[in-house]
């Protein structure tokens, strides 16, 4: 569960994969992305509450990380500084 800088309890966040797919000419490209979700409407659906596409090619590599953020309950304000990271290693 995230909490907010008060401490108060916020929506439960749930980190997933995205899957998009690029042509260009004959050529096709698989690219990968994060998508957060929220969990916080009564009846079970989710809301997306943060994205990043085409983030990476390597879908291993990147779902590791997703299952970091779920594991470590990454709030979002930290997605983009959690993907430059990612990028740089």
């Amino acid at each position: 569960m995230v909490r907010g800088v008060d401490g108060s309890s916020m929506r439960n966040i749930t980190y997933a994969i995205t899957e998009e797919k690029y042509t260009l000419g004959t050529e096709t490209r698989c690219s990968y992305g994060i998508v957060a979700y929220s969990d916080a409407e009564q009846d079970g659906s989710k809301t997306i509450v943060a994205s990043a596409r085409d983030v990476t090619s390597d879908k291993e590599r990147l779902d590791e990380l997703v299952e970091r953020c779920n594991r470590l309950g990454l709030s979002t304000l930290h997605l983009n500084d959690v993907i430059e990271d990612f990028l740089i290693i």
